[in-house]
């Protein structure tokens, strides 16, 4: 532990130092991914929120991208934000879902950032951020972006049509694994990188995984079988070390604030265009999609949400304020209606 904390200040010792030269007055932030820097998502934040700030706030505020993985573990990255060894993070909360359960809730929600920004779902996550995870939640990004099941070998169904995962042995974060064991599956947490060496070695017969950067890891050669429909929106999340976040001034607020609300659309539409990019490749890969149709996607979607906010239910005090912010009973999953304008979906 004390290695990886020498390691952490050394790196972001050295971006002070190349940064030095900067206006005195302009707050420079360093930042972390918990994805590998590859990853569709983790390239929408530096794109269109770390380059496009700097570049907006010069003189105000910037952020010095420090690393992602190889910096810091994406299980410990919250942890190390809390105690101010960097400012920011960009991470799903899934990797400190322990810390801050409540990131189930966005995992399983309906609604849009606009809309929780005007409804108080937004201000209410905020104070549980402050509380919990000593981090003030600026931004939403790639808030669109969903999940599938994947699968290396064929898939079996029970006499509903649904998935029958039972003997499966699935890679699972904290994301997928109320899911995939209400389908009766065994769950191994293994870090993404490892899937590919797992599923050759007979260790994983599947996985739970995003609608995008499949390829960037190469995990769309192992996979033969993708379920459809596509279930929850990516709970990645932009937060600040609340200490850090307090002793800024107004126009450095002000400046993220536009910068995150902005974000907010341009990280969707990113996303989508990536996916569409990634989805010929794919289908050159052979990966065959089964498609649930009729009562047994119904099925597979209220599974899928419903379990997680069972799972919430369990392990916060704050579902019962949450959930009616969150989630509209009947209101379909925002990515079914992709090809709308995605601004008006932010």
């Amino acid at each position: 532990m004390k290695l990886f904390q020498t390691g952490v200040a050394a790196v972001v010792a050295v971006g002070a130092v190349a940064y030095g030269s900067a206006i005195a007055a302009e707050k420079k932030l360093n930042a972390i991914t918990s994805l590998q820097p590859t990853n569709v998502l983790a390239k929408s934040f530096l794109q269109k929120f770390v380059a496009v700030l700097n570049k907006s706030a010069k003189g105000i505020v910037s952020i010095h991208y420090v690393g992602g993985q190889e910096v810091v573990p994406p299980r410990k990255a919250a942890a190390a934000l809390k105690r101010g060894q960097f400012d920011m993070l960009s991470s799903p909360t899934a990797y400190y879902i322990g810390t801050v359960p409540e990131g189930y809730g966005l995992m399983a929600s309906n609604q849009s950032p606009r809309v929780l920004r005007g409804n108080g779902g937004w201000e209410l996550l905020q104070k549980i951020y402050a509380e919990k995870a000593g981090a003030h939640l600026l931004s939403w990004g790639a808030n669109m972006t969903s999940y599938h099941m994947y699968l290396h070998k064929a898939p079996t169904f029970s006499k509903d049509g649904l998935p029958d995962l039972t003997g499966y042995k699935m890679r699972a974060t904290g994301t997928y694994r109320p899911l995939f064991r209400a389908l009766g599956a065994t769950t191994i947490n293994i870090k993404s990188s490892e899937v590919i060496t797992a599923i050759q070695r007979g260790t994983v017969d599947g996985f739970g995984f995003t609608d995008v950067s499949l390829p960037a890891i190469g995990l769309h050669k192992v996979t033969k079988y993708r379920v459809q429909p596509n279930f929850y929106q990516t709970n990645t999340v932009e937060t600040i070390n609340l200490a850090t976040w307090n002793a800024l001034t107004k126009a450095q607020k002000d400046a993220l604030n536009r910068m995150a609300i902005e974000f907010e659309v341009t990280s969707v539409q990113y996303v989508e265009s990536e996916r569409l990019k990634e989805e010929v490749l794919i289908k050159a890969a052979g990966v065959k999609d089964v498609v649930l149709k009729g009562a047994a996607a119904a099925k597979y979607l209220e599974i899928a949400h419903g379990e997680v906010w069972k799972e919430l239910k369990k392990r916060s005090k704050y579902h019962d304020q949450l959930k009616p912010l969150l989630y509209k009973p009947g209101k379909a999953i925002r990515q079914l209606k992709i090809k709308q304008n995605l601004d008006e979906k932010r």
